[in-house]
């Protein structure tokens, strides 16, 4: 595809091109540094993409969701009036050219010879050659940036340069991100401590209610058989059903309460989320700046959120940036530890286990001890006022503490400063072990409530509830071979009561335990249980901890 593309052959212009080449990168960097919109910065480096190129006019389309396209162009002479009137013809072409710039990587020139790639958009675009350059993040392609010529080829160097204009694009668009997830994790932050306090007391709170509710529920049970039949009766005791049934639904938002959805998980590469952060760094820090690496192969991987993760090291290097003001080393180092019992009081702070070791280091002036116990507090900063938010780093604490790990400083005056970002290897092995050995519980009562608080409290101890309503539906489950190991059967029930189920099942010669509740006091007094197949009674309102200690009993 880049078979058209001309070599420089006067070493003076080369030069010149480059100097003038560094001098734009420093001017995109500086506004990168301070601009919050994409549109902006688009436009900013568009202008200098064009100029730069020699070209007549240029284009950076963004946002593939939805086949919704938007766009941002550079067109002095006004040569793409009619852009909006092929849109579909335009996202038609871009569909396909996409999927090619995503496998490849790499820029492509299209003419408007037949049967080249770029010869629609060429035609589109009143142009005879077009350079296509893909904007990646993470290695996927979210925006292209097209430079058009009405005459002419594009060089080498057009295509070397392009390509680190659409980096810093793409540099720009994840910087402001970043700026906009630093407001929203700043008010969670914020927020932490007192959603803590709230959510554990309301918690606690619903923890009582329910025990009574419990009780309440196996009262007004006991009520309706025993009460006779008469409306003024059964409308108190309807009553005061519903209103247990609000009180219900009450809870249920208590428990919630200071509980909000995680963030969505994923598993990160660490070597490549790395290679992504050297490559921008590399090509945008000052020529000043020599980055020394030194990433271990074969890092464990890391569950957790890419972007935020990318945004903790990015801030640890542009700290170090500044740090040493633009001249000097910075270290960045990954490799793999394990803690165990040996090397545990090296580090304190982390549990044992197998965990990915990101290290910053500059070559600046270090950090006095005074001012190093204050780097991670809300909105300290060594610089000067309106230089910066000062949360960076407290916010970039927050994050690696929400991964379960941890991040260290350490550094004296007139030397260098390092950071250790110790992040837990995310080993899926271990977890599925726990699983093997999970019991299934059959679970038969026909109200609702008691069956939800039963199913909360049995599946987070490594237990799998199957929920049914009546003795028939427990039968049928176990003629549809279902296995399960244990049945937690309620006496009164619909159509067939608990102990007849019972019955019916030992006839069936299921040898599993079954355990017969009820709300009535006198239950075990009135009934042959025992010479009915029922292996435990338990009755209600149920006390939890009983509960358990008397399934860990029976299985």
């Amino acid at each position: 595809m880049l078979n058209n593309v001309d070599s420089l052959e006067n070493e003076n212009d080369i030069l010149k091109q480059n100097i003038h080449f560094q001098e734009e990168l420093q001017n995109i960097l500086t506004l990168l540094v301070k601009e919050n919109s994409i549109q902006v910065i688009a436009e900013e480096i568009l202008i200098r993409a064009v100029k730069n190129c020699d070209g007549l006019f240029g284009v950076i389309y963004h946002n593939y969701e939805d086949n919704k396209l938007s766009f941002t162009k550079y067109d002095p002479n006004n040569n793409l009036e009619h852009i909006n009137d092929f849109k579909k013809e335009i996202n038609a072409n871009l569909s396909f050219i996409n999927k090619w710039l995503a496998n490849h990587s790499k820029p492509l020139i299209g003419t408007n010879k037949q049967n080249n790639i770029g010869n629609t958009l060429n035609s589109i675009f009143q142009s005879s050659t077009i350079l296509i350059t893909p904007c990646l993040s993470n290695d996927k392609l979210f925006a292209t940036l097209i430079i058009g010529k009405k005459k002419g080829k594009f060089s080498k160097f057009d295509v070397a340069t392009t390509t680190q204009f659409a980096s810093l694009f793409a540099f720009g668009v994840s910087s402001i991100n970043t700026k906009k997830l630093n407001i929203t994790l700043e008010k969670k932050l914020l927020q932490a401590q007192k959603l803590e306090t709230i959510g554990k007391l309301s918690s606690g709170m619903a923890h009582d209610f329910n025990n009574l509710l419990s009780g309440i529920f196996g009262s007004v049970d006991l009520l309706k058989k025993r009460l006779p039949n008469e409306p003024k009766f059964t409308k108190l005791v309807d009553n005061i059903e519903q209103c247990s049934i609000r009180a219900r639904d009450l809870t249920k938002g208590l428990l919630s309460y200071g509980k909000p959805t995680a963030k969505r998980k994923e598993i990160i590469k660490p070597t490549s989320l790395l290679g992504d952060l050297i490559k921008v760094i590399s090509s945008t820090f000052p020529k000043g700046i020599d980055i020394i690496t030194n990433i271990a192969e074969n890092l464990p991987d890391v569950l957790g959120n890419s972007v935020e993760l990318y945004q903790v090291l990015l801030n640890l290097c542009v700290n170090a940036k500044e740090a040493i003001d633009n001249k000097g080393t910075i270290s960045i180092i990954a490799k793999k530890l394990n803690v165990g019992r040996k090397n545990r009081h090296n580090h304190p702070l982390l549990n044992m286990g197998n965990y990915v070791w990101i290290t910053v280091k500059d070559s600046g002036q270090g950090i006095d001890e005074e001012n190093l116990l204050k780097i991670f507090d809300p909105y300290y900063s060594t610089k000067e006022k309106d230089a910066g938010s000062g949360l960076g780093l407290y916010v970039s604490y927050g994050i690696v503490k929400a991964l379960k790990g941890e991040i260290l400083v350490s550094s004296k005056k007139d030397m260098s400063t390092t950071f250790d970002v110790f992040l837990p290897a995310y080993e899926p092995t271990k977890t599925n072990k726990k699983i093997v050995s999970e019991k299934i519980i059959l679970l038969a009562d026909d109200e609702p409530m008691l069956k939800e608080l039963l199913s909360d409290l049995l599946e987070p101890v490594g237990y799998s509830v199957i929920m049914v309503d009546s003795g028939l539906e427990v039968l049928r489950v176990l003629k549809e071979e279902m296995v399960v190991d244990m049945i937690i059967i309620d006496y009164s029930m619909p159509d067939m009561d608990g102990l007849t189920c019972t019955e019916e099942i030992r006839k069936l010669n299921f040898k599993m335990p079954i355990v017969l509740s009820s709300g009535s006091l006198a239950f075990e007094e009135n009934l042959n249980w025992k010479k009915k197949g029922v292996t435990k009674i338990l009755t209600k309102p149920y006390e939890f901890n009983v509960m358990l200690n008397l399934i860990e009993e029976l299985i």
